[in-house]
This record gives structure tokens, sequence and C-alpha cells, in this order.
């Protein structure tokens, strides 16, 4: 039962993951932004974010907010506070899942079926095109959106909106490829601060149950 409580985590995970492998070369006269040079500009990324998981009807299933960070070259974070506490670290070819709730923490590896997810587009910067192709760019004033399908059928979002303010990445929207989809807003954000490991360090609680399955 406590495993059970994680599979909305899981797929926030696969999301994260997704975002950070992505290289993406296209561009045109009218965009105001080339995606692959913002991405590879990103050292560090900090932000607030509000998530909602919506159903294929649209439908709210699940809300929740928090902080985010990544620091290149492998390193994500996602501290969850509403509705409960979680936190969620991409590192060193690990994922590891925080459950204060349950008081357990739970370590995968970082396995192939990620290469294709949110996290690996961020951190790595390298192939996105791989996986997906630019299908519709939009310009309005200082926002821009890009959207992007899957090439294949084997990743593990079929389509994705990114948008820009102002230069500043604001919204993702992910779907899979059932019609389930995320939405995640960014707020606050920070651009290529130091950020020292120390600060980044996880220590597993006293007394929290440990599945490590690496």
């Amino acid at each position: 039962k406590k495993m059970l409580k994680l599979e909305k985590c899981g797929y926030i995970i696969a999301m994260l993951i997704s975002f950070l492998a992505f290289d993406l070369t296209h561009s045109s006269e009218e965009t105001p932004l080339n995606i692959n040079d913002y991405l590879n500009d990103i050292l560090s990324f900090q932000a607030s974010f509000q998530q909602t998981i919506f159903s294929p009807e649209n439908d709210v299933i699940d809300y929740s907010e928090g902080s985010f960070l990544i620091k290149k070259p492998g390193r994500v974070t996602w501290n969850f506070t509403v509705p409960n506490i979680k936190k969620i670290i991409v590192y060193d070819q690990k994922i590891t899942t925080y459950d204060a709730d349950l008081n357990q923490v739970v370590i995968v590896p970082f396995s192939d079926r990620y290469q294709s997810s949110l996290a690996n587009i961020l951190l790595k910067n390298n192939s996105l095109m791989s996986y997906y192709r630019i299908s519709s760019e939009t310009v309005n004033g200082n926002v821009y959106s890009v959207v992007l399908v899957e090439k294949g059928s084997n990743n593990l979002f079929s389509r994705m909106k990114i948008t820009f303010v102002e230069k500043l990445l604001t919204k993702i929207k992910l779907w899979d490829t059932s019609g389930q989809s995320i939405g995640i807003s960014f707020n606050d954000i920070i651009l290529n601060a130091t950020i020292s490991d120390a600060s980044l360090e996880f220590s597993i609680p006293e007394g929290a149950d440990v599945f490590d399955q690496t």
C-alpha cells in the first residue's frame, strides 16, 4: 500500500527527466528565441512551481506546489510542500524519492526509459530532436510557445508544449499516450546562480524505510 502512494511521484519523475536531454536546433527568422541556445546556456535554474495533473477529459486529478532546482551537469531536485512534503532527487544516475508522510525513501536507477524525459532534456541538451520534432511555434508579443510531438512511440510523452515569457521558461505541459497531462508553471525564476553541492545533499531521515532498487 505504501508503494501505491508513490505512483504519482513516479509520473512526476518521468515528466521531470524527459526535459533534461533535448537539443533543439530548430530556429526561424520569426522566432525570438533559439531553444537550443537557451537550454545550453542554463547552468542552474531555480523556481517555485505549481503542478496540475489532468485526466484525458481535462479533469484535475492532482495539484501540488513547491520548489524546483537544476544544477548542471547532473543534479535535479523537486521539493513538494503542498499538499504534503515530498522530495525527488536526480543525481549520480539514481532517482531518489522521499515521502515525509510515509517516512519512506525509494531509490531507483536512472534507466534507459528516462532518456526521453523532461529532466534528461534539461540536464544534457543532447539530442532532443532524436525523440521529438517541432510541430508549431507561436509568438505573441513577449510570449513564445513551441509544441513538440514524439517521433516514435516509445517516449514517456507523446506531446509537450513549452512556453517562455520574456525569454524565461514559465510553463510546460506534457501529454502521455492515454491523454493524461501535466501542467507546470514556474515563478520566482533565478537563472545561473552559484549553488553549492553541499546545499543539495540529501540525508535519509532517521527511521525512514528505504527501498533501494539500484
